[in-house]
């Protein structure tokens, strides 16, 4: 009688190639998953590529308004201050608006939100505001104007570089501003890391209370305080 042929081994390699398998499997996963979510946490220039801008300053919104200058009896920027140079008195159709000129940026300070974490006081200096007789501003902050601020130990940065330039109307009291066209960058670090860079946005101020003279000027509302020395009568 034929004895009965002995069992078929299993291939000791089988569980031991699919257990790899299923291993490379999870390890190519995890590859990706750490690619998603940035694992290295390499600053990026995200605002230049689609990032979201972590800031919210509420001086400004992104409307447009009529650019053109009200004409009136003292020009086409509007009534000035008396001799006083204060933004209380009345305005006088025979002196040149005191607005108009360069003038240096000493002291900004701003209320900014930033987006999921609050409100702070942000501080800086070294923009200049050029007003001229054709009824259009421009803000340089050159090579960057950097504004500070913080929340406990978290600190943060914001830095514009480049310029915006404004339409704007002065009443002798108060600047309006309008129809932005901004040519340059800002970018926000948090604790050093650069949370957003992107281009500059054409945000519009509010609405601000002058008071200037010969020398100095101020720029004020609800949430910003802005104090500059005059560096010339031309812009």
């Amino acid at each position: 009688m034929t004895a009965p042929p002995p069992p078929r081994q299993r291939n000791p390699l089988l569980i031991p190639g699919i257990i790899f398998g299923v291993v490379a499997l999870l390890l190519v996963g995890g590859v990706i998953v750490y690619a998603f979510a940035g694992g290295d946490d390499k600053p990026q220039d995200q605002g230049l590529t689609g990032g979201t801008n972590p800031i919210v300053a509420p001086s400004y919104s992104a409307t447009e308004e009529d650019p053109t200058p009200t004409p009136t009896s003292t020009g086409a920027i509007g009534g000035v201050p008396g001799p006083s140079g204060s933004a209380g008195a009345q305005p006088s159709a025979s002196a040149t608006p005191c607005i108009l000129g360069v003038f240096l940026e000493e002291q900004h300070t701003e209320q900014v939100t930033v987006v999921n974490t609050g409100t702070f006081p942000f501080t800086g200096s070294g923009a200049y505001q050029r007003y001229n007789e054709s009824g259009r501003v421009t803000f340089s902050y050159g090579d960057g104007m950097h504004l500070r601020g913080s929340n406990g130990s978290t600190q943060f940065e914001y830095i514009f570089e480049g310029f915006i330039s404004y339409a704007f109307k002065f009443d002798g009291r108060t600047v309006t501003y309008s129809s932005p066209r901004p040519d340059g960058t800002e970018t926000f670090i948090r604790n050093g890391h650069v949370d957003y860079k992107g281009k500059l946005e054409a945000r519009v101020p509010p609405p601000m209370q002058v008071n200037c003279g010969p020398v100095a000027m101020s720029l004020t509302n609800q949430i910003s305080n802005i104090q500059l020395k005059r560096t010339s009568k031309a812009p």
